[in-house]
């Protein structure tokens, strides 16, 4: 009894199928109205031309056709219409009447009916070079808060060609600045850097690193305490600074680090440097030790008292 079950759904499954089968081979065989986004390519000399944007991929048009033909274009297994630009350089768009014939030529198996892609917009650049200067910015190389860069910076080879679309290299000077990407550096480098180009539209350079080299060293940050000298002063003591003790910081290279002591560092305050509306004061470095950097004095104005 189950084995005479099965044989009839079996019967049944076939004819399912036979019937579908011959209903969808049937259905492909005839024509119809289709809305479809054909691929199309173009072909222009790449070796001298970029596309600086994304060309167009597809055109989206209302066609008749087989139905085998429709089948294939919805998997896209067709070949795409070719565009060929004799002078992309000087061409920005095309517009329905230059897009129809190529269209209906190439795709001889559908009727078409109507074109729904006004326009094609296109940007084709012509490919060009220019050997620029490198150099280095030492200001943005990132290095950690207590290091410095104690050397000059070589760069190897000091010189590139840089390729890219007219339009992205007449941007550029006769110069151009690298930087290197890692942060917080804190110790001698020694690496290649790329040059930084956009990644895109077929920019490069020739060489496309370049090998950066500069030594490193810790720097640590100090103060003391110091006396201005008062300059330009009338000599009755009629004008006065009413507090002369400063405090000088500074940061030197920990390789360097010695004693200093307050006569290392000369502070004046200038008479003729008065600010007369607030009675205020700069106090100004005028020497310090060659091996210290960013000094700075604080506070960096002093208080000046008229003797009543």
């Amino acid at each position: 009894m189950i084995s005479k079950i099965l044989s009839n759904w079996k019967v049944v499954l076939l004819s399912f199928l036979g019937a579908t089968t011959f209903w969808f081979f049937s259905a492909l065989g005839k024509e119809y109205n289709y809305r479809i986004e054909h691929p199309i390519a173009f072909v222009y000399d790449s070796d001298s031309l970029i596309a600086v944007k994304p060309l167009p991929e597809f055109v989206e048009i209302d066609v008749t056709g087989g139905g085998w033909d429709l089948f294939r274009e919805s998997f896209w297994f067709v070949d795409p219409v070719i565009f060929e630009l004799d002078n992309p350089a000087a061409i920005r768009y095309l517009t329905r009447p230059t897009i129809l014939p190529i269209v209906s030529d190439q795709l001889d198996e559908y009727r078409i009916n109507f074109l729904f892609t006004d326009t094609l917009y296109i940007n084709i650049d012509r490919k060009v070079s220019k050997l620029v200067k490198l150099k280095i910015d030492s200001a943005n190389i990132s290095m950690d808060g207590d290091h410095r860069i104690i050397t000059p910076i070589s760069l190897f080879p000091d010189t590139a060609v840089i390729f890219g679309p007219t339009s992205f290299i007449d941007t550029l000077g006769r110069e151009f600045f690298i930087r290197p990407e890692e942060e917080s550096i804190d110790k001698n480098y020694d690496r290649f850097v790329k040059l930084g180009l956009p990644e895109a539209f077929d920019i490069y350079s020739n060489p496309p690193t370049v090998n950066v080299k500069f030594e490193v060293d810790r720097f640590d940050r100090l103060e003391i305490s110091t006396t201005i000298e008062m300059q330009n002063f009338p000599s009755d003591s009629s004008v006065y600074v009413s507090d002369p003790n400063v405090t000088v910081r500074f940061v030197v290279q920990q390789e360097l680090t010695e004693d200093y002591f307050s006569e290392d560092f000369k502070v004046v305050v200038d008479y003729d440097l008065i600010n007369r509306a607030d009675s205020l004061a700069p106090a100004i470095v005028v020497f310090h030790p060659e091996n210290v950097l960013e000094v700075e004095v604080i506070p960096d104005s002093l208080a000046v008292t008229y003797a009543r």
